[in-house]
């Protein structure tokens, strides 16, 4: 396994080339770039731009892990205004060409948000056929489009049989899931899910989850990797009854006050011992 963390952890202030040298100093083997959270990589960042960046990224001896987005939650392939649909189409197609741009086969994306006034069935519809389309662009590209398990803050795929029963619908290798061993909190169990869809996992975002707290106010029901309630002796067994091997993301909400550089430190250490099943 590799691991990697993402540049929208960069201490704040910190430069992109300062992040990387981060990185490297504390044994990551990549970086996972978030397309429209930092200044250097926007909608408007031109492909010889993006060069530059991978440049940066191969000269500090690292890899881009995958290519996430920040602007799936106002853009949607779910979305009842066309609009957004065409945006979220936009943004997506995006990610993969700096995918192919970056040498790495995967994006993240989050595709369907229930509400009160969007209902389940009409998500869901929308969302199998901009996936079956986006499909086709990723398969193209040899490109993989990993679809994040935001199970609590979505309301949509809320178990692993329900999620496998959408990528069935969607019938295309290219198009997997994105496992986030955290966002598992109130719906189940993120080894069970390991176990169910593992060969559709694309990449594997950890953090570890404070389920007793749920979502109140400014507090978090994310947390640092071992400071939650995930199993990760569980965990860890599952990804080996699998067969995963690839990338781990690291993904925290909570942020050190101070010495923020120690996060990337620490977080770092508490990978190494996940992958070794030192636990």
């Amino acid at each position: 396994m590799k691991k990697a963390i993402g540049d929208n952890l960069f201490p704040e202030r910190m430069t992109f080339d300062q992040g990387l040298q981060l990185l490297k100093r504390a044994g990551y083997h990549g970086v996972e770039l978030w397309l429209g959270d930092r200044p250097w990589f926007q909608m408007t960042t031109t492909d010889a731009q993006m060069r530059d960046l991978r440049a940066k990224i191969r000269d500090a001896g690292l890899e881009v892990s995958h290519i996430s987005n920040s602007l799936d939650w106002d853009e949607n392939v779910s979305s009842r205004d066309p609009s957004k649909r065409e945006a979220a189409f936009r943004h997506i197609r995006r990610q993969i060409e700096a995918a192919r741009i970056f040498n790495c086969d995967a994006i993240l994306i989050v595709a369907g948000i229930v509400s009160s006034d969007t209902p389940y069935n009409e998500v869901y519809n929308r969302c199998l056929d901009s996936l079956r389309k986006l499909g086709e662009t990723a398969a193209a590209a040899k490109v993989h489009i990993g679809v994040e398990n935001c199970c609590s803050e979505q309301k949509f795929l809320l178990s692993p049989r329900e999620f496998n029963t959408f990528l069935n619908d969607v019938n295309n290798p290219w198009v997997g899931i994105h496992l986030d061993v955290g966002n598992i909190h109130d719906t189940g169990f993120a080894e069970q899910w390991i176990e169910i869809l593992g060969p559709r996992i694309t990449r594997v975002h950890l953090k570890d989850v404070l389920k007793h707290r749920g979502r109140c106010g400014n507090e978090s029901v994310y947390t640092n990797i071992f400071l939650g309630d995930n199993n990760w002796r569980a965990i860890r067994d599952a990804f080996t009854k699998v067969g995963y091997d690839g990338w781990l993301i690291a993904e925290m909400e909570a942020k050190y006050r101070y010495a923020p550089d120690q996060q990337i430190f620490d977080t770092s250490a508490a990978m190494d011992r996940v992958i070794s099943g030192d636990l």
